[in-house]
C-alpha cells in the first residue's frame, strides 16, 4: 500500500514531476553502473503517462492499481514503435511487476529511489 501512495503522491507534483522523476530514476541507474540500454528504459518507463489527464482520475488508477499496468503496456508499445531494443521494450513492460531479473531489480530500485 505504501508503494501506491507514493505513486499517487508523484501524480500531485508540480509540473515537469514527470520529466524529473525519469531524469532521476536515469541518473540513479548510471550511479548504479548501469549499461546505455538500462539507461534509456529508465528514461521511457513512464513515458506512456497521459500528461492532460484529470487528477482523480491518475489517483483512481493507482489506487485501483490499473493505470501502471497499463501505461507499462503501452509505453512498451510506444518505445518498440519508436525503434527501442527489445530489452527496453520488456524493461518498460515489465516496470511494475515482480523483479525476475537483475535489469527488473535495478529498474525498480532506481524508480523507487527516484520519487519525489
Amino acid at each position: 500500500m505504501l508503494h501506491r501512495v507514493r505513486q499517487t503522491a508523484r501524480y500531485v507534483g508540480s509540473a515537469g514531476a514527470d520529466d524529473r522523476h525519469a531524469t532521476e530514476t536515469a541518473r540513479i541507474l548510471r550511479q548504479l553502473g548501469a549499461d546505455e540500454e538500462l539507461v534509456v528504459a529508465g528514461i521511457l518507463h513512464d513515458a506512456a503517462k497521459p500528461v492532460n489527464t484529470l487528477l482523480w482520475h491518475r489517483v483512481a488508477g493507482v489506487l485501483l492499481g490499473i493505470t501502471p499496468r497499463v501505461r507499462a503496456r503501452r509505453g512498451a508499445e510506444m518505445a518498440r514503435e519508436d525503434g527501442a531494443s527489445e530489452r527496453v521494450v520488456r524493461l518498460i513492460a515489465r516496470h511494475h511487476s515482480r523483479s525476475a531479473t537483475e535489469d527488473e531489480r535495478l529498474l525498480a530500485r532506481a524508480d523507487r529511489e527516484a520519487l519525489p
